[in-house]
Formats: C-alpha cells, sequence, structure tokens
C-alpha cells in the first residue's frame, strides 16, 4: 500500500511528464512548402500542404526564403497573397551573396497574421495544398530559384548578415506561441520555358 504522503509528489510527476509529452505533440512539424511555376510561367508560386488540421485554426507568423543565383539579379514584384485582402505576404529582407554563400541572393517573405482576418483566412485542412502566395521577378523567369533548406549552408543563426534566414510558419491548432510548424520543403524542381 502506498504512503499517502507520496501520492501527490507521484501524480505531480506523472502530471508533468504528461504535459512535456503533450507539449511536444502540440509543437508539430505539419506544415510543408513548395515553390513551383505558373502555368503561364510568369509568376513564382508559394504552395503550402499540412499533414494534420489544426484546431483552434488561427495562423501568427510565418516566413518563407527563397534562394536565387547572384547573377540573376533577382527583383521580387507583384507580390501578392492569394488569401484574404492579397497582402498578407511582404518581402521582409533580403542578403545578396552572403560569404556562407556566396552564389546566390536569398530574400525572405514575411507573412502578417495578425493583419485584418489574415490569422483565420487559410482554413488549412490535413493534406489539402494551399496556394498562398505569387511573385515574379522584374526582368522575368530565372531558373535555379528554391526554397532555401534546411541544410543550406546560409541558413544558421550567426550567420555573416547577422539576419534569420529560413522557413517558418506558427499556427496556434499546431502548437503553442513562438512553435515553428514548418517541416520540410516538397515537390520537383521546374525549368523557366526558353
Amino acid at each position: 500500500m502506498m504512503n499517502n504522503k507520496k501520492l501527490p509528489t507521484l501524480l505531480s510527476t506523472c502530471t508533468g511528464v504528461s504535459l512535456m509529452m503533450g507539449s511536444s505533440l502540440l509543437m508539430a512539424s505539419v506544415l510543408e512548402y513548395k515553390l513551383s511555376l505558373s502555368e503561364d510561367g510568369e509568376a513564382y508560386e508559394i504552395w503550402m500542404r499540412p499533414s494534420e488540421t489544426p484546431s483552434p485554426d488561427i495562423n501568427l507568423t510565418g516566413q518563407v526564403t527563397i534562394r536565387t543565383p547572384a547573377d540573376a539579379n533577382f527583383k521580387a514584384v507583384n507580390v501578392v497573397s492569394t488569401m484574404g485582402n492579397g497582402k498578407d505576404w511582404l518581402e521582409a529582407s533580403r542578403v545578396d551573396s552572403p560569404e556562407e554563400s556566396d552564389g546566390y541572393d536569398y530574400i525572405s517573405f514575411s507573412f502578417l497574421g495578425m493583419q485584418g482576418g489574415a490569422a483565420r483566412n487559410y482554413q488549412w485542412k490535413k493534406d489539402e495544398e494551399k496556394l498562398v502566395l505569387t511573385f515574379s521577378n522584374e526582368a522575368g523567369c530565372v531558373n535555379d530559384v528554391s526554397i532555401m533548406g534546411d541544410d543550406d549552408p546560409f541558413n544558421i543563426t550567426d550567420n555573416s548578415a547577422g539576419t534569420n534566414p529560413g522557413n517558418q510558419f506558427t499556427n496556434l491548432g499546431w502548437g503553442v506561441v513562438g512553435a515553428n510548424n514548418f517541416k520540410s520543403v516538397y515537390g520537383e524542381g521546374f525549368k523557366c520555358s526558353e
């Protein structure tokens, strides 16, 4: 028979372990990003696909970083969010030819989740792909544009530019404030039409 004085300690320990396990499940990486080219070859498209339906479905923050060849002098124009008011994503950061990867430029687009109704516009559903952002290059289509990978040499905390590149998304239904629900990049590469 257990001593009644030890029961509260045992219960609090079990509760703490359960909460820690539950928290790790709540901070799941579930959202995949894909970069493709529009059918007419004029615009780049950012698609996102979750592996779980969030509940509650409240988007807070997001970032997607693309990598472009430095010699292309890529200039993002016509940046349009396909959900809500069309202005939920904007070009927030640019680093040209960082020393970690001097053959590429990096452009980060940020999601303004708490602006207007953007926090609830996406209506995420498990395995349902959504087009969330389109943009063009001022000089036309350029090959070798991609979403920055986790293993990219510039994707480090202490990089030469002192910036925060990479991919991130936070939805309260997939975690807590400050959690990064970005999982990975998916999809095939593409080529501009000649």
